[in-house]
């Protein structure tokens, strides 16, 4: 468990059919610019996160 700016976050290691979690955001390009910070809240475990990025075919990228 921990926090993603604001949000609530959970990574379970076990998701029951049609449970809800709190394991999937999106970030905007305009607030990862701007920095998201993560926090892991839990007492006993490691808060493990998978990132993936994209670049969207309408939006142009700038190289840096």
């Amino acid at each position: 468990r921990g926090q993603a700016g604001v949000h609530a976050v959970e990574t379970p290691t076990l998701i029951r059919y049609g449970a809800l979690t709190r394991d999937e955001y999106f970030v905007s390009a305009e607030a990862a610019a701007a920095g998201v910070a993560f926090a892991n809240t839990s007492e006993t475990e490691p808060l493990v996160l998978l990132m993936h990025t994209a670049v969207h075919p309408d939006r142009p990228t700038t190289a840096g």
